[in-house]
């Protein structure tokens, strides 16, 4: 006889390309303890794309269905498993993970609402999922007989006859007691698809900010996977991962403890035997800088970065956060900029309360000005469970928000036979007490020129010029958002076009959002791209599709705002023309135009200039003569960087934003040097 079958599903959409391209890492940690404490009576599968688990659903029905939720995914998840319980009653549906609220009265009312949903496990999944199957079987698998005996299980909680049934809350003491869903090759069958892997060596978070699902009390305590465990399964990814060069660490505050020096040591090791990774994501505790730069200092293409979210002391309160010391935030930077395979990054967030146009720009020139590679931009989400969408903090702070579906995350999908439009809904702050309308749409319009300008290192060559003369980076972007009549017409279509993006498609509740976008001849043009793209990067990645006109906008941009600075001098301009010449055809197209060896004539010796980082006074060089003829490539292991960039991302436009935001361009733009 067959043992019942249990499934998990971390779901993705699809429609748009892959909206979260990674590993169903979380989940299968609560596959892999239920292996080894049920394996003996029952068989599990685990699903990550929609079309896969439909095709399995069409040829059989599990005895449960567990979903991970997050806000990226929750209404695909529940679309299956309505759908899944219109077909089989007796089938079992578990959903868990951070999108959930943690106020008892919310709870209710999701779970009064979300009625094909069995039972929620909140925090840990790993030993709620177990008792509550152990439980189940002394009900026969019966979900209907438990819950009419009201019996708790551990971090589960469920809604039954008009009350909320919520069993006793515990943690993990010692997660090395989960098997790895690595070493035990649950996870195998994700190397063969274009998945970037994860890895997680702690668990928890020590701070409380308000705007974050991990900021909450029962996560506040750290706990760490054995150093041999995280080795063996740096060591099995690097020896499957063929196709992809990224690899993620999904720990909250990489490289804030000792041990992390020591999975650093270990990721370089691998690097140096498996030449993977090439790209290391993570994100940084804020309060161990010295610890940072060491980590970083041992682990090549670690895209370094400081979150700030805001740099205002007032708004910094309001979310209960604080950051690095100045000081210990620039020596960050330029550590992280010294490293050549390495990029830095830190991430700002716009609309937070107390937020306003004054402190969002006070906020952008503090991490330009700081060299900072990268500045990640975001609007203000008010996740479910966190502080900063409660009540209390709505009308604190005057918030004022709007309903719009996620970008990248809707499609059109075959369900049992039949299409089935699915949708997910954010909520945005457009406003508050302290952020005006207009003021919100001019930071965004601002968000964009830094995003197609100046992230990633797309004008790093003449941004070093500008501040090696003592001129203001920012006042350069910001010169190119208040003149508007440099733009050729096809930047003028493109930034309206984010304009109309920006503000249209905002509901003033959930209901409305949803109802739209489910619309049939709606949710095909978002499907198409049409509608409801992530606006930043979409436009970003049109702006950078017309390099060779931002390209002229920025250099005239400069060319004005260094005359207004008083620092535009004769030699700077005839510099500034060569430099213009050599940025357009060393970085115009890199990603399809790969085999052309480019030829161009400079007056200025662009080789010394690179080993100077740039930075250069162009009143203190004079021209050479005769002019240098330089070569313009790509290297082969560029060649195969960039086949495996584009695999991943670049299957839309959107996708081909996330490529320019995700990769590290000094890997991309050609190489050069002199001509034979």
């Amino acid at each position: 006889m067959s043992k019942p079958q249990i499934w998990f599903a971390d779901l993705t959409h699809t429609a748009q390309g892959i909206s979260a391209a990674t590993f169903p890492l979380g989940v299968s940690y609560i596959l892999s303890y239920a292996k080894q404490e049920m394996g003996t009576d029952y068989d599990f599968r685990l699903f990550k794309f929609p079309d896969q688990l439909n095709r399995d659903l069409l040829e059989q029905s599990p005895a449960m269905l567990c979903f991970s939720n997050y806000s990226w995914n929750f209404e695909l998840a529940y679309k299956f498993a309505s759908l899944a319980k219109g077909r089989n009653l007796g089938l079992i549906t578990v959903f868990g993970g951070p999108n959930f609220p943690t106020d008892i009265g919310e709870k209710k009312k999701f779970l009064e609402r979300r009625t094909a949903i069995d039972f929620y496990i909140e925090l840990e999944g790993e030993l709620g999922l177990v008792d509550l199957v152990r439980k189940l079987e002394d009900h026969g698998l019966d979900s209907q007989s438990f819950k009419n005996d009201s019996v708790q299980a551990l971090n589960t909680c469920y809604y039954h006859e008009g009350a909320l049934v919520a069993g006793p809350v515990e943690r993990i003491r010692d997660i090395d007691v989960i098997p790895s869903p690595y070493l035990s090759g649950v996870l195998d069958e994700f190397f063969a698809l274009p998945l970037i892997p994860m890895i997680e060596t702690t668990r928890g978070c020590p701070f409380s900010c308000t705007f974050c699902a991990d900021g909450i009390a029962t996560k506040n305590k750290v706990e760490r996977y054995r150093d041999q465990r995280v080795i063996e399964e740096l060591k099995y990814v690097a020896e499957r991962a063929k196709d992809v060069d990224e690899l993620i660490i999904t720990d909250l505050n990489f490289a804030m403890y000792q041990q992390d020096v020591e999975t650093a040591q270990a990721i370089a090791e691998i690097q140096e035997t498996y030449n993977y990774p090439k790209l290391v994501s993570a994100s940084a505790g804020k309060n161990k800088p010295k610890r940072t730069i060491e980590v970083a200092s041992i682990l090549e293409g670690w895209t370094l970065g400081a979150s700030i979210q805001s740099t205002d002391p007032e708004v910094l309160s309001a979310i209960k956060r604080s950051n690095i010391s100045s000081a210990a935030y620039k020596e960050l930077v330029e550590f992280g900029n010294s490293i050549e395979s390495s990029k830095t990054h830190s991430e700002l967030i716009l609309g937070l309360p107390n937020d306003s146009r004054a402190k969002h720009f006070e906020s952008l020139r503090f991490g330009i000005d700081n060299n900072v590679n990268s500045l990640r931009m975001f609007q203000a989400m008010l996740l479910v469970g966190t502080e900063m969408a409660s009540p209390h903090n709505r009308k604190e702070f005057g918030l004022r928000t709007k309903f719009r579906t996620i970008p990248g995350c809707l499609g059109i999908y075959d369900i049992y036979g039949e299409q089935h439009s699915v949708a997910e809904i954010e909520e945005i702050i457009v406003g508050s007490d302290s952020l005006t309308s207009e003021d919100y749409l001019d930071c965004r319009i601002m968000n964009l020129i830094v995003e197609t300008f100046y992230n990633n290192a797309i004008f790093e060559e003449v941004f070093a010029m500008v501040r090696s003369i003592g001129g203001s980076v920012l006042d350069c972007l910001v010169y190119i958002k208040e003149h508007p009549e440099f733009y050729s017409p096809r930047i003028q279509e493109i930034v309206d076009q984010f304009v109309v993006q920006t503000t249209e498609d905002l509901f003033d509740t959930f209901e409305e959002a949803q109802q739209y976008v489910l619309t049939a001849d709606v949710i095909e043009r978002y499907v198409g791209g049409e509608l409801g793209t992530n606006e930043l990067l979409l436009h970003r990645a049109l702006l950078f599709s017309e390099f060779e006109d931002i390209c002229d906008l920025l250099f005239r941009a400069v060319r004005e705002s260094l005359q207004q600075q008083e620092l535009l001098g004769p030699a700077l301009v005839a510099y500034l023309d060569d430099l213009q010449r050599f940025t357009k055809i060393r970085k115009a197209n890199p990603f399809y135009d790969t085999e052309e060896v480019k030829k161009e004539t400079f007056n200025y010796d662009f080789e010394a200039i690179r080993k100077a980082d740039y930075r250069v006074d162009a009143e203190a060089m004079t021209p050479i003569f005769p002019p240098l003829t330089y070569e313009f490539f790509h290297k082969d292991e560029q060649k195969r960087h960039i086949a495996g960039q584009v695999r991943i991302y670049a299957d839309s436009p959107v996708g081909f934003g996330k490529l320019l935001q995700n990769s590290n361009m000094k890997l991309v733009f050609r190489d050069f040097s002199k001509a034979p």
